[in-house]
Formats: C-alpha cells, sequence, structure tokens
C-alpha cells in the first residue's frame, strides 16, 4: 500500500488529506482527518511541506466523489484464515528434521 498527499475541496474549504492506494493505483481509503505537516527535524518538516506542495499538482478531490468510488466497489474477499502452524509441524512439512538435528546442539543429561 502507498499513500500521498491530495488536496480536497468540502464546503469548509480546502484541506489536504492522506490518500491511500494499492501499489497498482487502486484507492483504498482516505483520512478523513485533514493532515497537518509535522517532523520531528525542522529538514522532516521542510520534507513534509514539500510533498503538501506537491498535492497542489494533481486534481483536487471530494470526499463524495472518494465515498462513492469506494462505495460502488465489491468488496475484496476476505484471506482464509487457517490455522496456525508449530515450528515441529513446519520442519516436518518441509522435510527437514535431518538438517535441524545436525544444527542442534545434543541434550545436556
Amino acid at each position: 500500500m502507498i499513500w500521498t498527499y491530495r488536496v480536497f475541496h468540502d464546503q469548509d474549504g480546502y484541506c489536504v488529506r492522506v490518500v491511500l492506494y494499492e501499489r497498482d493505483g487502486t484507492l483504498v481509503g482516505y483520512h478523513k482527518e485533514p493532515a497537518v505537516p509535522t517532523g520531528r527535524t525542522a529538514e522532516e518538516l521542510a520534507q513534509d511541506i514539500h510533498w503538501f506542495k506537491e498535492a497542489f499538482e494533481l486534481p483536487i478531490l471530494t470526499m463524495e466523489e472518494l465515498d462513492a468510488e469506494l462505495s460502488g466497489r465489491p468488496p475484496k474477499p476476505q484471506r482464509e484464515s487457517g490455522k496456525n502452524k508449530t515450528l515441529e509441524e513446519i520442519i516436518a512439512e518441509l522435510e527437514l528434521e535431518e538438517l535441524v538435528s545436525s544444527l542442534m546442539p545434543e541434550p545436556i543429561p
């Protein structure tokens, strides 16, 4: 997933928000609250402000258009969550018992 700053226009005026995309450019979502430039150092703050400025080079968005795009899309299929495997099960599945036993120290009596 990637993110970018985008300029939004709504009833209160203009602001910058974070918009989230898949790597293929598919919209994932956006932050409802406007973004605020921040940084732990002056250089980081300057970089964040630079990224804010870059947002003005892209088309201005509205929350309504993004909400419509997100709601018109079928839900993503959920990943099948299976049972977690133990280390011993993985070793057996990969047939690594001999390798693992050769790397393990002898047990202390």
